[in-house]
Parts: C-alpha cells; structure tokens; sequence
C-alpha cells in the first residue's frame, strides 16, 4: 500500500527538485451524481478543500455529475477541475488505459463502492495515498480514528474518508454563496413578519413522490396553524402549479413566478435565498431536500421506497418520517397528521433554540 500523505506543509518535500515542482492535485472518484448525491459530499469536500489549500482537487465522474452544472457555480473556488463521463467504470482494459493517463495524484478518495472498479484505480492511479469506502476501509491506506466499520450513510461516509486522511475530525462546516439580488428577491416574494414552511413536492423518480393531494392537505394544515405554505416548485412539477394555487389560494409559489433576466441568477440561487428564509422545510427524498439542508433549513424529510440509512440528508436540524412507520414502503402510506407532526416539532425546536442553529444558516 501506498503510504498515508504526509501533512500539507511537507507534502512536497521528498526531494530538493520536489520543493519547486507543483503541488499534486487531489482525485476524488464518484459514479453518477444528481443535486442530492453531490450535496452529500459537499461536507466532505469543503473539509479536504480545508485540510490541503494547496492542492488542487480534481472532481472525477463515471458518468454525469452536478458538480459539473448545478452546483458548479458553489463549488468553483473549490474544485480546480469537474471531469465527467469519465468512463472509469468497464470494460476493465478500457478503464486502466484512461486512468493510467491521467496525472499523478496527492491522494484519491474513491466514493464508489464496486470492488473491481475501485481495486483498479487502487492500481494504476499514480498517488500518495488512497481512501476508499468498501466494506472495513479495504484497499485504503488507513483507515479513519478509531473506526473499523464504514457508516451507511453518504455524507458520514465521505466524511470518514477525510478523517482517515487528516488523521482527525474533519472541519466540514460552510455555506452556499449567492448573489444579493438572489436575497433581495426573496426577501420581496417572502417578506417578514409571517412563519413561512416550505413544501418541495417533486423529485426525479414519481416512487419517491409523496402524492400531492397530501401535500395540499398539509398546507392547509399549516395555514389553519397561522404558518403560510411556501410551495419550492421546479421546472419539473410545473404541472401542479394550477392544482395549488387553486386547492390552497393562500400559499405562495415564489419560484414560479416570472424573475427579470438583467439579475443574472444562477439556477438554484433563488431557491437558496427561499430556503433561507424558511422556518422549516417538508421535502420528499430529493434534491431541494438536500439543498435545504446544506444550508442550515430545519427539514422533515419523507421517505418511502429508499434507503434512509444512506440517503438521508445531512443535517444538525431534521426528522425523518418514514412510510415504513405506518406499515408500508409506498409514500401513500405516510399520513398527513404524522408530516404536520414533525413540522411542528421542528417550529418548536427552532424557536425554543433548542438546536442552536446550524452553522450555515446566513
């Protein structure tokens, strides 16, 4: 095995020749990644941006990443270069070609989770350390403190890899920057005074979709509570914009409506500066859920189909309500009473302080 990466003030000091020679990037290896898979790894990433300033970090992805378009414009002082479709998944003599091509690495942190893929860029990445998530942190060059098994979930997974590289608790805490004009517009469609709850019906798979007609009950729920319901509508849920504004006139769609080109927003910024503003967040397994809480929103998270173990959100601020709880895996089973619940408990903690607030939170 490769030894560990020495700290990042000696990490160039092999020899004097070494001393002049450009810092070697960092590779951090993934597969396919949505908005909610790559959210996951943002703690993880801002901890190596952190831990090794001087080493830029290349971003590498099998297939198509949001790190190379939704998120591109957050992670850009970040991530030095997004590498996607990267084809580093089969046929295995195709795969050694390109990575034996690309420059030597610092480290490799390898997210993904099949043996022969991992094992082969193991083997034929040049690199001073390799960090990866099979079972007993095999094939890595240590394992993190005091830990044997890896977590199930993404988020503390990665994590563990960077604690393994550190040699201790990594410093993952930050924020998403956006524009001004971002804020500004929100804070005009979502003025204060009133408690507003967001509501992000949507998500790419319909199995993971808690049906709409529950969500329409929830905010009137929530209104009949004096909260206004703030509906986090996409380009992808376009067609329950009319089933809203007509089942629940009082709730608000502050991402529907029409936002002057000249403020040159970034897709997502206007639903961070939302987000933002927000005493809570109700949000299916997706991606807004996600990007709620990496911000630091108190979120309820539903799930029904998926693996909560590895795919809940990371958060300092959540509950999760699972249909397994009523007797089911389908999202029907989850009852309206039970997401009101734990919205509540949420509104309550929040302004109770008894979580703190969350160290993103503007």
């Amino acid at each position: 095995m490769s030894p560990p990466p020495a700290p990042p003030a000696a990490a160039a000091a092999d020899s004097p020749a070494a001393s002049s020679a450009p810092p070697r990037p960092i590779a951090v290896l993934v597969d396919r990644e949505g908005l909610g898979d790559s959210l996951l790894k943002l703690p993880f990433l801002r901890a190596i941006a952190r831990a090794y300033p001087d080493h830029p970090i290349w971003w590498i992805s099998s297939h198509q990443t949001a790190m190379a378009n939704d998120l591109a414009p957050f992670v850009r002082p970040l991530i030095a270069r997004v590498i996607d479709h990267a084809g580093l998944t089969t046929p295995p003599r195709a795969v050694i070609a390109r990575l034996r091509a690309l420059p030597p690495f610092e480290m490799v942190f390898d997210s993904r989770t099949r043996g022969l893929t991992v094992l082969l860029a193991r083997l034929f990445l040049r690199h001073r350390g390799f960090y990866c998530c099979l079972p007993g942190y095999m094939l890595s060059s240590r394992r993190p403190p005091g830990r044997l098994a890896r977590p199930s979930g993404i988020a503390a997974r990665m994590l563990s890899l960077a604690a393994a590289a550190i040699g201790g608790e990594p410093d993952w805490r930050g924020r998403l920057d956006i524009a001004e004009a971002a804020r500004r517009l929100a804070a005009e469609r979502l003025p204060e005074g009133p408690v507003y709850v967001g509501l992000a019906p949507g998500s790419r798979e319909a199995r993971k979709n808690w049906p709409i007609d529950r969500y329409v009950a929830l905010a009137r729920r929530l209104a009949e509570s004096g909260r206004v319901p703030v509906f986090m509508i996409g380009p992808q849920e376009a067609e329950m914009v009319a089933t809203i504004r007509r089942a629940v006139p009082e709730a608000l769609l502050p991402e529907v409506e029409p936002v002057d080109p000249g403020l040159g927003l970034k897709r997502l910024e206007l639903a961070i500066a939302v987000g933002e503003r927000l005493a809570a967040v109700v949000a299916n397994d997706n991606g807004i859920g996600h990007l709620m809480a990496s911000i630091g929103t108190p979120l309820v998270s539903l799930f029904g189909p998926t693996d909560i173990g590895r795919w809940a959100p990371f958060t300092e601020q959540g509950v999760i309500v699972s249909a397994t709880q009523f007797g089911g895996t389908a999202m029907e089973a989850i009852p309206v009473d039970a997401a009101f619940a734990a919205a509540e408990r949420l509104l309550m903690e929040s302004r109770d302080g008894a979580h703190g607030g969350s160290p993103n939170r503007r």
